[in-house]
């Protein structure tokens, strides 16, 4: 009996050994987890006291602040202390303060989201743009919201500048434009209209496409007793540099066939003469640079017969019913200050008949990238063009040609002034 009990009291003794320790095995395991999410709340109220924004933790049923960074003192002129005693509504304006519940809804039905439409309020009453972000969590064993608020007034006041300086850009730019449009306007009045051209020939077209409103490419003509001296010339550049060197060679072509010359060779010659003597003044590189290429034609209807000089530019020629064409190239070298021996322009004679067809070109048909490749049109696929669409009107060749380089072009940027001049005689 006596076994029995001693039994009994080691064998209680034993269990409440048991229970001591496992009491003990399980306070240390909570203090260490309490040390832990101590250690580790202490942590992120380290991130949120050195963060540069403004970061609020607030009660979601409440609105109570229950914690603010020195950020957010700094941002609206208040102490920590103040601003752990106020709600999230004491923040703002009496008008925002519906918005400001909404947002807060939004955040916890969302589970967070940015804003920037309720400005806070600070110490001296001024109104504050924010951007704030907002972010579900938990606090305390409650729920809260974190709100990050960033001071957006210099981003606002750099919007306002950008926004002021683009404006000026554009309407700059639409000053520029419509300088451009009047610009173009005068460049296309001093050129020859198509009933001009046709009052001298039976039929004529014109595809004149400029790269930038305005063009380096022009054509001109004039008639002197019975004969139509016509030219064709490409410009050095494109834009606002073309077209002032194309307006220079307009002018310098009425002064020299207003002298009397009209002789192709001869024309070109004094031509070179004068637009060197123009632009004496430049250095030597815009003595590279400027200048032009040409063809110059004087056809005498009376006659049939036409005479023609180039420059870098060649005359095309489709007899009718012919099922070649002809080329006449011209002299290589240009109406600008050459390093190499002048020399003189050669003049070109044809006996024309009726029906048959003239075309002269700058080179921003044959030098347009596109196509399936990305490679340029080419002088040879210019005159396969010109001689598959030389069959039916001036008018549908006219058409078939603008469609082609079109085509041609596709997405493409259009890289030169495009002009193109087609007369049958």
């Amino acid at each position: 009996m006596e076994g029995g009990l001693n039994l009994l009291v080691w064998f209680a003794l034993a269990v409440s050994m048991l229970c001591a320790v496992a009491l003990v095995f399980a306070y240390n395991t909570l203090r260490s987890k309490l040390e832990q999410e101590q250690r580790k709340r202490a942590g992120i109220e380290r991130i949120i006291d050195q963060a540069n924004d403004a970061i609020f933790v607030l009660d979601f049923v409440s609105g109570r602040i229950h914690h603010a960074n020195p950020s957010a003192a700094v941002m609206l002129g208040r102490p920590v202390e103040i601003l752990q005693g106020m709600t999230v509504f004491d923040l703002h304006f009496p008008e925002d303060l519906h918005r400001s519940a909404e947002r807060i809804a939004d955040v916890w039905a969302s589970g967070g989201m940015v804003y920037d439409d309720i400005p806070f309020r600070n110490d001296k009453g001024e109104r504050l743009p924010v951007e704030c972000s907002g972010k579900v969590t938990e606090f305390q064993g409650r729920p809260a919201v974190v709100i990050q608020a960033r001071d957006i007034r210099e981003r606002l006041r750099l919007q306002i500048e950008v926004a002021e300086k683009n404006a000026l850009v554009e309407q700059q730019n639409k000053d520029m434009l419509s300088s451009l449009r009047y610009a173009q306007g005068i460049q296309m009045g001093m050129l020859p209209s198509l009933g001009e051209l046709r009052a001298s020939f039976a039929d004529a077209f014109v595809i004149n496409r400029p790269r930038d409103i305005v063009s380096g490419d022009f054509y001109w003509s004039a008639r002197v007793g019975e004969k139509v001296v016509l030219a064709v010339a490409d410009c050095t550049g494109h834009g606002v540099p073309g077209a002032l060197l194309s307006m220079t060679g307009i002018a310098l072509l009425q002064q020299v066939v207003g002298r009397g010359v009209i002789a192709p060779e001869m024309v070109l010659s004094e031509l070179r003469t004068e637009l060197l003597r123009t632009l004496a003044h430049q250095g030597e590189e815009g003595r590279i640079r400027d200048g032009m290429t040409i063809a110059l034609l004087v056809w005498e209807p009376g006659t049939g017969i036409a005479e023609y000089a180039g420059s870098l530019c060649p005359l095309h020629i489709l007899r009718k019913g012919a099922k070649e064409l002809e080329v006449l190239k011209g002299e290589r070298i240009p109406l600008a200050y050459h390093d190499g021996k002048v020399r003189p322009y050669a003049k070109h004679v044809l006996q024309l008949a009726a029906g048959d067809r003239l075309y002269m070109a700058s080179d921003g048909f044959a030098d347009q990238f596109g196509g399936t490749q990305g490679k340029k049109f080419k002088s040879a696929m210019l005159r396969e063009a010109l001689k598959a669409t030389g069959s039916g009107t001036m008018e549908e060749q006219s058409r078939a040609m603008d469609s082609a380089f079109v085509q041609w072009r596709g997405d493409h940027p259009q890289v030169d002034d495009v002009l193109l001049l087609g007369l049958e005689v």
